[in-house]
């Protein structure tokens, strides 16, 4: 029922769009930082009296003209999203305060963040717009397309979550540097890309941010993974090298997103592996010089880094 009434009220929400609202993503400047954290708390709490269904249509008239697939176009998965969003407007009276002040914190975070992340790379430019707003749990940070153009997104939600001033810079210095990055490695789209972005980003923020743990390197979400990981290397290189190649979500998440674990590792240890993997390679080159590499050069490199494991394990011989 509340899926049907949902419809009914996008379908009058969408009739009604708000002239006074933000510029959209895909023509705001480059370099600029728009926080749309208010327009969250607005929407939340003029539509407190309003059913469900009216709620979650106000939500989505209010951003998906800014944000076009940021909060809709999901498909299969919208109606799982719509509740969510939901639930994080109706929770917005308990969370209000802290996410409050995140975003009010995040300006000037974002300020040191770029100055420390430019000290190591002179050359950097910020080249996309950057969005801090509410997720509805999406994400911390990171890059999504927009109308065909690249904008980086900060969710105050899960910043506020996850972080504190001991993980805030490691954080930025890794988003950061995807931006930095992909001047010299874009095009590539498998799953050894995205090992590559990611390892090396997560390297960049541990060199950047010397003697940090794998709490500020977001290697303990869900869940601390080297424990889980470590004493089983061969078998998780081993596993990673038969996917490497794959550009199939259903290799592609156990490695890099959230959600329940489905094997003997826990989910995002992609992170990890590429974290190692990246390390190894770095003991060779300076940071800057790695981020320089295009992909030609990256996939030899990565695929003797992970032999460098050693082979297959043999199965146990003891299990049925």
């Amino acid at each position: 029922m509340f899926l049907a009434l949902l419809a009914a009220a996008l379908g009058v929400a969408s009739s009604a769009p708000d002239a006074s609202a933000p510029k959209a993503a895909a023509s705001a400047k480059a370099g600029t930082l728009i926080d749309l954290t208010p327009d969250f708390a607005e929407i939340a709490d003029q539509t407190a009296s309003l059913s469900d269904a009216e709620r979650v249509a106000a939500f989505h008239a209010r951003f998906d003209p800014l944000l076009p697939g940021y909060f809709n176009g999901k498909g299969e998965r919208q109606p799982r999203f719509d509740v969510t969003a939901l639930r994080y407007l109706q929770s917005w009276p308990r969370q209000r305060a802290r996410i409050t002040q995140t975003a009010a914190a995040f300006g000037d975070a974002f300020a040191r963040g770029q100055a420390h992340f430019r000290a190591a790379f002179p050359d950097y430019t910020l080249t996309v717009p950057v969005y801090l707003v509410h997720a509805i749990g999406q994400q911390d940070g990171g890059t999504r397309t927009i109308g065909g153009r690249t904008v980086l997104f900060f969710g105050a939600d899960v910043i506020a979550a996850l972080h504190d001033e001991t993980t805030i810079g490691p954080f930025l210095d890794h988003e950061l540097f995807h931006i930095y990055h992909e001047r010299y490695f874009s095009g590539c789209t498998v799953l050894w890309c995205s090992l590559w972005r990611e390892g090396l980003a997560t390297y960049a923020a541990s060199q950047l941010n010397p003697g940090v743990g794998d709490r500020a390197l977001l290697l303990t979400q869900p869940q601390p993974i080297r424990p889980k990981v470590e004493p089983r290397l061969a078998e998780a290189m081993c596993g990673l090298r038969a996917r490497l190649e794959s550009s199939r979500r259903e290799d592609y998440a156990p490695f890099f997103l959230f959600g329940p674990a489905k094997g003997p590792f826990p989910s995002r240890y992609g992170y990890f592996l590429g974290y190692l993997l990246a390390a190894k390679i770095g003991a060779t080159m300076p940071l800057q010089a790695l981020a320089k590499l295009p992909p030609d050069k990256v996939k030899p490199l990565l695929a003797a880094a992970i032999d460098g494991y050693g082979p297959c394990p043999k199965p146990d011989s003891a299990t049925p």
